[in-house]
């Protein structure tokens, strides 16, 4: 699969972005940094304060943050407001991801505990795969050098084997308790960035999976760059996927690629359009024009590209008009039917969140996600927005979801976070055959067959404090069609050290 991408055009690309990062590194003014992953411990403290409106969001709907953008975010807020509730988190943030302001430095960050768990699959509202109690082991190396930053999180992860949405590229012995939670290299100057390497994603309202990118599934290599700053700013990304296979068994490579243009309007209004794709070939790499930023795929065959791909069109806005109220609203369109003759339903996905501030320095969020019945695959299975069979954005669809929280800090170092839910589900999924034209006449736009409902009450907790870091979230759940009622949860908890130091000349 590999091999098939690095064909001797995508060498080109990679020798081209390159040549890019080597002659504009030496012009920059921009530091190195690297990412906050979306699973550090602190991260839902940071997204609480954005919440409130306490501190402003380095990058609204794109995840992770570069630290950097982060901690001057902070800074920020700290000038502002030095005695309030708000102010005391900024400072222990500040305290957890100051960089180094030496021009080399290095981390090592390792640490060990357990996951424990009702079952496999981490999305607690999609029932999957059995209950455990393992250990984990990871150990985070961060390496800054002026402008190029690599950081790489090698895990021991018995749980892995119990998640249905785990598919590790080959499966030798113990090879499947492994894994990179991240590993990825970057070079970074004033007006940009490239990255390659994977870690985890999420294009879309905090709180949800986007819908051309999430953090649902596990990461996957990828290779991307951003141009512009916080007023404007176009990022770009492509990533190989695992192969297909045709009806003849011919294998296919396959390969994502997503185009993001955002706009700061106003101080408190953003706007983004974005564009997603999956493409595939038979004894070839897919066509490259698919790394055009400038290039809309959904409307490439009107200018003579054509159609060879699965192309899906979405956009982001977020809003603020008034300090105790942000609006996060992000939709897209995989295929709208405007010919009556047409008997397929309409194939879209819609994702909506508020949050405001709470007195006490708590904050609020609810939000409601939407994924028609057909959404996120075609015909051609090979097309789906799928890696290995798991979403690249949403994983399920033909549902929607209803969410409520609160966010309650507690001694300046853990989030405790009541949550309900509420999930109608249909019978309809991502990696089911497309219906054919008289099949898709009886189709509904949501809901095939019977629905499932699921509610569920939980209290998460999150928070790192002298080395013990715990992320979690425990509850019950109640499925009407039934009436089951069962204890759910998942919770990971480990102890860990840092350390770190200048690098010389």
């Amino acid at each position: 699969m590999i091999a098939g991408v690095c064909s001797t055009r995508w060498r080109l690309v990679v020798v081209l972005l390159a040549l890019v990062a080597t002659v504009t590194a030496h012009a920059a003014t921009a530091q190195g940094s690297p990412y906050i992953a979306l699973d550090d411990p602190r991260l839902p403290m940071l997204e609480l304060l954005i919440a409130r409106g306490d501190v402003n969001d380095p990058s609204p709907q794109v995840r992770p943050l570069l630290q950097r953008t982060v901690v001057a975010a902070l800074h920020t807020a700290a000038a502002h407001d030095s005695t309030g509730a708000s102010a005391r988190l900024v400072r222990e943030l500040l305290r957890a991801w100051e960089l180094p302001t030496a021009e080399a430095w290095w981390r090592v960050a390792p640490r060990g505990g357990v996951q424990a768990y009702t079952q496999g699959r981490r999305d607690l509202l999609a029932p999957g795969g059995v209950g455990n109690l393992q250990a984990y082991v990871d150990a985070a190396f961060t390496m800054s050098l002026g402008n190029f930053t690599a950081s790489m999180r090698p895990a021991y992860e018995p749980s892995l084997r119990d998640d249905p949405d785990y598919h590790p590229y080959g499966s030798v012995g113990n090879l499947n308790y492994f894994r990179f939670v991240e590993a990825y290299a970057t070079v970074q100057w004033k007006w940009g960035g490239i990255h390659l390497g994977q870690m985890s994603r999420n294009w879309g309202p905090v709180g949800m999976p986007g819908i051309p990118i999430s953090d649902y599934g596990y990461p996957r290599t990828d290779l991307s760059f951003w141009v512009g700053n916080r007023t404007i700013r176009l990022e770009a990304l492509v990533a190989p996927l695992s192969d297909g296979v045709t009806d003849s068994g011919a294998v296919v490579t396959r390969l994502f690629a997503a185009h993001r243009l955002q706009v700061r309007v106003r101080d408190n209004l953003d706007l983004a359009v974005w564009e997603s794709s999956v493409s595939q070939r038979s004894g070839g790499a897919p066509d490259p024009t698919i790394l055009n930023p400038l290039i809309l795929m959904t409307f490439g065959r009107q200018f003579g590209i054509g159609d060879r791909r699965n192309a899906m069109l979405g956009g982001d806005a977020t809003w603020r008009p008034i300090r105790q109220f942000r609006l996060e609203v992000q939709g897209a369109i995989d295929d709208w039917t405007f010919d009556p003759a047409n008997p397929y339903p309409h194939r879209f996905g819609l994702g909506v969140v508020t949050a405001g501030p709470l007195a006490g320095g708590f904050a609020w969020r609810a939000s409601y996600a939407m994924n028609s019945s057909l959404a996120y695959h075609t015909t051609n299975v090979n097309e789906n927005f799928t890696d290995a069979g798991v979403g690249i954005g949403r994983n399920f669809i033909d549902n929607d979801q209803f969410s409520l929280s609160a966010s309650v800090p507690v001694r300046d170092h853990w989030l405790v976070t009541p949550q309900l839910d509420l999930r109608r589900q249909g019978q309809g999924s991502i990696n089911d055959p497309f219906p054919d034209a008289t099949t898709a006449a009886t189709t509904p736009t949501l809901f095939i067959g019977t629905r499932r409902d699921t509610w569920q009450a939980t209290v998460g907790v999150s928070g790192e404090e002298r080395g013990v870091a715990v992320t979690g979230q425990a509850g019950f759940q109640h499925v009407s069609n039934s009436g089951a009622t069962e204890f759910v949860g998942r919770v990971q908890a480990t102890i860990g050290f840092r350390l770190g130091g200048v690098l010389s000349h």
